[in-house]
């Protein structure tokens, strides 16, 4: 384990965050979250004295899934996709071996995963958070990019952004996102509680299998809970058995953009564009 992931698991244990400065700007603080390939820290960022959030790519040398976020993400400017500031590595900072890091916005609030975890958004909720990443699904989508993960872990929903409102939903994490310059990683596929059938069968994920994975989403949203829920192989498969079912509990507005959003078939789901028209139009 290198200095910089001990320091990390430290901060998972509620001990104090190593005085660790990167790139001689950003002072690392309490860690934020994480998974295999990169876990993010909140930073202090000595010039601007703002707080920003850094996200450490936990492999060395020559890092794939960093450059793929790098060339994706860093470029994209939408109000519903957190933003890049800066990147860099950790070579002659205070840390063992070179890693790469990305240096994003700091968004205040939680991801979609947490706040379902506490119980079912409201319909209001629901529309305002898929209205965003529709858009932002749409913004990619038109410049040929598939994020290729949607999942409530990479919904960001920033509070402070909307005061008094349902909060400003961000899309965040584009490492297995694909577009003419990254194809699919060989070793990486979507989370499979949120892979469209397509997917499931060994198919490219397309802009349709986002659609697919967001009217999943949704349907959590309005719920509480996974419409395929168990063990992912048996969710994966049941993914190709049907359609999700849909309780009676959710209106039948609702049900009508749902259903298009996870049609079996990917020519038969609405584009992101329209995914925004539909959910305008549910008038909550």
């Amino acid at each position: 384990m290198t200095l910089m992931e001990t320091a990390a698991d430290r901060a998972d244990r509620g001990a104090a965050p190593s005085d660790v400065v990167l790139g001689g700007r950003y002072r690392l603080g309490k860690q934020l979250g994480g998974g295999s390939e990169a876990y993010v820290k909140e930073a202090r960022d000595l010039e601007s004295g703002t707080t920003v959030a850094v996200k450490i790519f936990r492999t060395t040398a020559k890092d794939a899934p960093f450059r793929r976020e790098l060339d994706i993400h860093g470029p994209l400017r939408h109000k519903n996709i957190a933003r890049v500031v800066s990147s860099g590595s950790t070579e002659g900072d205070d840390v063992q071996g070179a890693h790469n890091y990305l240096v994003m916005e700091l968004v205040r609030g939680q991801d979609l995963r947490t706040l379902l975890e506490e119980g079912p958004a409201t319909p209001v909720q629901t529309v305002g958070w898929m209205t965003g990443i529709a858009r932002a699904l749409a913004f990619l989508h038109r410049r040929g990019i598939v994020h290729n993960d949607i999942k409530p872990g990479n919904i960001l929903v920033d509070f402070a952004g909307d005061q008094g409102g349902a909060g400003v939903a961000k899309l965040t994490d584009f490492g297995i996102a694909l577009n003419g310059r990254h194809p699919a990683p060989s070793s990486s596929s979507g989370t499979p509680h949120y892979l469209s059938p397509e997917e499931v069968c060994g198919g490219t994920s397309t802009a349709a299998s986002d659609i697919y994975s967001l009217g999943l989403v949704a349907l959590e949203c309005l719920t509480g809970t996974k419409a395929f829920p168990g063990p992912p192989l048996e969710s994966m498969v049941a993914r190709t058995l049907g359609e999700p079912r849909i309780p009676g509990t959710v209106r039948r507005r609702w049900s009508m953009v749902l259903h298009a959003m996870t049609d079996p078939d990917p020519a038969g789901r609405p584009s992101a564009s329209h995914v925004v028209g539909m959910l305008r139009r549910l008038g909550w």
